[in-house]
């Protein structure tokens, strides 16, 4: 079997509760408008990936209890695979998004990564989290992402392996973990010291990439976010799809803000996920170019 990218991490069931006025305080009950069950975390890196036609899987253990059968259905709908051994528990995230932003409850079960099952799938690219980067194989192209807990936990003590990596990905508050330098530009270059190429994404203001091309800055288009959970993991699909397509850095990091910021527009990733037709009827405004094939 080879496949295009492997998502080698935890898949998230994401459970949404849109169209509320505000927040709950502790003791009060707030009436949603709606509730809706959609994939997250690296699945939805592997959505992006699929909707802009590659194909992608996500590799990690398979939960076997209800919430890992609803996500299992909710991936097989979008025809990503989820591969593992099976686990007793599913990473699920309850989101509720409000005023362009939102605020989070989740449990994430401990989950070990298989290097030797990813390479088994022969994978042009590997999208991993940052501490299990070790586990990427050879030969193939790796995107290493990090969240606000692992950010935390490794600052100051990088895995050696993100050396190999491809480029690594992280929100400016991450990247702020990391290094302990606020500003984002510096930020991102001094990760430059363990990975080649680092993006640091900074939600409406765009993002800033630091590599051998040294520091270059993209702004966002003007949208009106609705739900921006997620945006971060597009960003990431729509990067490494420019990226396996071979375009220049600029026009990855202008693709990759676009589709990122397309994307909230609509409640849920599902919803602000853009195929490639998508991207092409409304990139042109934003001066994104589209490889005239896709990655095919």
């Amino acid at each position: 079997m080879s496949v295009d990218v492997v998502c080698a991490g935890a898949p998230f069931l994401d459970i949404t509760f849109s169209g509320m006025g505000a927040m709950p305080a502790l003791g009060e009950e707030r009436m949603a408008e709606r509730v809706q069950f959609t994939p997250g975390g690296l699945a939805n890196v592997a959505l992006g990936l699929t909707r802009l036609n590659l194909e992608a899987v996500v590799m990690s253990p398979v939960g076997d209890d209800l919430c890992g059968r609803i996500l299992s259905g909710l991936l097989a709908e979008q025809g990503i695979g989820w591969v593992g051994p099976r686990a007793d528990a599913t990473a699920v995230s309850a989101i509720l998004p409000l005023d362009g932003d939102r605020a989070f409850v989740t449990v994430a079960p401990d989950l070990p990564r298989d290097g030797e099952a990813i390479a088994a799938l022969e994978p042009r690219a590997v999208v991993i989290d940052l501490p299990e980067v070790a586990e990427a194989p050879a030969g193939c192209a790796v995107y290493a992402v990090v969240g606000d807990f692992d950010a935390r936990a490794l600052a100051g003590r990088l895995p050696a392996a993100l050396a190999s990596a491809r480029t690594l990905v992280a929100n400016h508050s991450e990247a702020s973990f990391l290094t302990g330098i606020d500003d984002a530009g510096q930020a991102a270059e001094a990760l430059t010291r363990h990975c080649s190429t680092v993006v640091v994404t900074l939600a409406d203001e765009g993002a800033v990439c630091a590599g051998p091309h040294g520091l270059l800055r993209q702004s966002a288009p003007s949208v009106t976010a609705v739900d921006t959970n997620g945006a971060g993991d597009l960003f990431t699909a729509a990067w490494v799809w420019a990226d396996l397509a071979g375009m220049p850095v600029a026009e990855r990091l202008r693709l990759a803000v676009t589709y990122a910021a397309m994307s909230v527009r609509v409640p849920t990733t599902l919803a602000g996920a853009l195929t490639i037709d998508e991207l092409r009827d409304i990139a042109g405004p934003f001066d994104a170019s589209i490889p005239p094939n896709g990655t095919r």
